[in-house]
């Protein structure tokens, strides 16, 4: 009798997830095969506006699968084309790519692969990059590789991780002003005396054990969300959802696998970026404690150095690292202001 309700219950979630199947696989795909990795590309939207928006998830580690499913992406698709690139070692990534392979050169090699597949099979449409914390520093690095930036009609720079050798110890910073004001206040007094007392000592964020450690502390402050309660609608994409999509558990995994063997604590692209002279726009949220305001600043006055024009600022008042959804409609009607102007 258990064996027959067990089967029962197996064809009833085929047969629902067979019902809802047609709406998570719309759109189209493709993989780059490159230097052992194996990484899928997505394509969501509006491919006949022309107009392709190349998502650079952050990380590394990351994955863009997910935010496929975002509201807020599934909203801009109505205007734009979206390409979805997992990064190798990230996300629905396969193949079996060689530590030695997790350099920034390698990355942007990969990138530019994902660049010439989706002019080749769309016949050269205009490219935006939109890259959010390392999609920001990886978009940044690429633009100043070569003459790659004249394949690119446009960059949205969000909450970078361009510069970490300035930025983390702005971040440690935070953690530990943080820390100060949860003891202030009564909280967690023993874990948050570590954690200011830890950061005092002004550790060398060079070091990954450091990095791991200031991390483990970062991810209990509210430096992604300004308001760690605000109700904001995450991906449109629930148990059936991953089912049915092409979704899979990896997503939790490969990212962790690559973040602790592709070091990029001494990554400082400031000055490469002077050289970026295509239309720009830095989104920064002004609480961000990841990458902190003084970071934003730092992005928007190295691309294209002070002489450029072509390049615009926007701060998100309300939000920290997460500002596409901490302030959606905002970033909904920047986002298509920037485009619409290319």
């Amino acid at each position: 009798m258990k064996n027959l309700s067990f089967i029962f219950f197996i064809s009833l979630i085929i047969f629902i997830s067979s019902c809802e199947k047609e709406n998570y696989y719309q759109g189209d795909h493709f993989f780059i095969k490159n230097a052992g990795a194996e990484m899928p590309v997505y394509i969501k939207g509006n491919i006949k506006s022309g107009i392709f928006i190349l998502f650079l998830h952050g990380g590394p580690g990351g994955n863009a699968s997910l935010p496929s499913f975002m509201p807020v992406s599934q909203e801009l698709e109505n205007d734009y084309a979206f390409a979805y690139w997992d990064q190798r070692g990230s996300g629905l990534s396969m193949g079996n790519p060689d530590q030695s392979t997790f350099t920034l050169e390698q990355f942007v090699d990969d990138l530019d692969l994902v660049v010439e597949t989706i002019k080749h099979k769309y016949h050269n449409p205009r490219i935006v990059f939109y890259g959010i914390s390392w999609g920001g520093a990886l978009g940044s690095a690429y633009l100043s590789t070569k003459n790659y930036q004249d394949k690119i009609d446009g960059f949205i720079c969000m909450d970078s991780g361009h510069n970490l050798v300035e930025g983390l110890p702005k971040s440690v910073a935070f953690v530990k002003d943080y820390a100060q004001k949860q003891i202030d206040n009564n909280v967690d007094v023993d874990y948050w005396t570590k954690a200011r007392d830890w950061c005092a000592t002004a550790p060398d964020m060079t070091k990954k054990e450091n990095y791991f450690k200031y991390d483990g502390y970062l991810i209990n402050t509210n430096a992604y969300r300004k308001d760690p309660d605000q109700k904001v609608q995450g991906p449109e994409v629930g148990a059936m959802g991953t089912m049915n999509s092409y979704l899979s558990l990896s997503i939790f995994f490969n990212g962790k696998y690559l973040s602790k063997r592709f070091n990029i604590l001494e990554l400082n692209l400031s000055r490469d970026m002077e050289v970026i002279k295509i239309p720009s726009i830095v989104i920064w949220g002004r609480h961000d404690g990841v990458n902190t305001i003084e970071m934003g600043y730092d992005a928007y006055n190295s691309i294209g150095g002070s002489d450029f024009k072509e390049k615009e600022l926007v701060i998100l008042e309300n939000s920290a690292h997460e500002g596409y959804i901490e302030e959606q409609m905002l970033f909904i009607h920047t986002f298509r202001r920037f485009v619409n102007s290319l």
